[in-house]
């Protein structure tokens, strides 16, 4: 009987010769995936059946030797998660017991047909082209025994932040506004390193920022990232999840920069005041509506080419007049029902967020120097985990 390989991702558990009856189920929604620290203190690995000791990252050269075995150098202990392009397996470095994600990339014939998966490439080309303390990292790549065995090492990440917000012993309560800032502005500052690197991230939400325990924040998911210039290139505008999409996008802007990134931070902001989503609309129409409805139509002072949009046309809404902006973010009110406290710089900084004109939205650069990170309360981390 051919042994099953223990790290293929339609397998439950490892084959019984790996003794590993303890394995665990997948578990929920949680999602601990990845971030990095670049290297790691090596050292030899015991108990190999090899004559030599296999070797730790540090006396380990992939350009010379090629990428390692993920046989050789983890253990598989359960899969956390699976999506359209990946499985997120927990596994044990064997040359250091240090608990990591590793990431298997797939290979369906439907997102292969030109060899190499080539979001995934994108990704690992993304993250290796950045460095930040708040955005996931490859720590190396390994392999398996047949080319569509390939697999992404990365640090080891509680949840992601939408669960975070609704598990815990702080579900139930809304973050304090020192809480708030601290998160925010990790996000910002990522973004601005993603930003002053030329990339785009393209799906901004709280789903693809992970937690990790010390309450550190770092962005995921780059497989949507692409280069941006100037003046901005045509690319497509169907990227961004529905409910974090900018407005230009929606009505059909194919060519578009970074701040499209930042309309996608407004929203993450606004989710973390209420611990909701706040613009869940059902299809584009009536995204469209519930942007209006917050902020106002757009009028021809303030982004005189929304009209020449490909949409701006087509689509019907209904007018109103005013927003409903104010009554949802209450500024100096601690009686704004499971809000959490926005001052007037918190509010400044939510509606330029918001700017309906692309090119008035306040950049990450101008967003991490905003007063609302240096005026009122100080920056405090959340305990997310007790």
């Amino acid at each position: 009987m051919p042994k099953r390989d223990r790290w293929s991702s339609d397998e439950d558990e490892e084959a019984p010769t790996q003794n590993n009856g303890d394995a665990e189920q997948p578990g929920g929604n949680t999602a601990e995936l990845a971030s990095s620290s670049l290297q790691i203190a090596g050292k030899p690995c015991q108990g190999s059946s090899s004559a030599s000791p296999r070797l730790g990252y540090q006396l380990y050269n992939p350009l010379m030797r090629g990428c390692r075995s993920v046989y050789d150098s983890y253990e598989r202990l359960t899969q956390i998660d699976e999506g359209t392009y990946g499985v997120v397996f927990k596994a044990r470095d064997l040359c250091t017991d240090e608990i990591v994600a590793i990431k298997q990339i797939k290979f369906e014939d439907e997102i292969t047909k030109e060899g190499f998966p080539i979001s995934a490439l994108r990704e690992i080309s993304v993250l290796l082209s950045l460095s930040h303390e708040c955005i996931v990292t490859v720590r190396e790549m390994v392999v398996g025994a047949t080319h569509d065995k390939v697999f992404m090492v990365m640090e080891q990440f509680e949840m992601d932040l939408q669960a975070a917000m609704k598990s815990g012993p702080t579900a139930s309560t809304p973050f304090s506004q020192s809480e708030v800032k601290h998160m925010l502005y990790q996000i910002v500052s990522a973004m601005d390193h993603v930003h002053s690197h030329w990339y785009m991230h393209r799906d901004m939400k709280t789903s693809n920022i992970l937690v990790h325990r010390s309450g550190r924040l770092a962005l995921c998911d780059f497989g949507m990232a692409r280069k941006y210039q100037k003046p901005a290139r045509k690319m497509t505008q169907m990227v961004c999840t529905l409910w974090y999409r900018a407005i230009e996008l929606l009505f059909g802007e194919d060519a578009y920069g970074p701040s499209v990134d930042m309309w996608s931070i407004g929203c993450i902001f606004a989710e973390l005041l209420t611990k909701d989503a706040i613009l869940q609309g059902n299809g584009e129409l009536d995204q469209v509506q519930k942007v209006f409805e917050l902020l106002g139509t757009p009028d021809d002072d303030d982004w005189p080419e929304f009209k020449s949009l490909p949409s701006a046309g087509t689509f019907k809404w209904r007018h109103k007049a005013g927003s409903d902006f104010g009554k949802r973010f209450q500024v100096n009110s601690f009686n704004a029902s499971g809000q959490s406290y926005l001052d007037p710089a918190g509010k400044d900084l939510l509606l330029q967020l918001f700017r309906m004109n692309p090119a008035k939205r306040i950049s990450a650069c101008d967003a991490i120097e905003h007063k609302y990170f240096t005026e009122g309360v100080a920056k405090r981390q959340p305990d997310f985990f007790l």
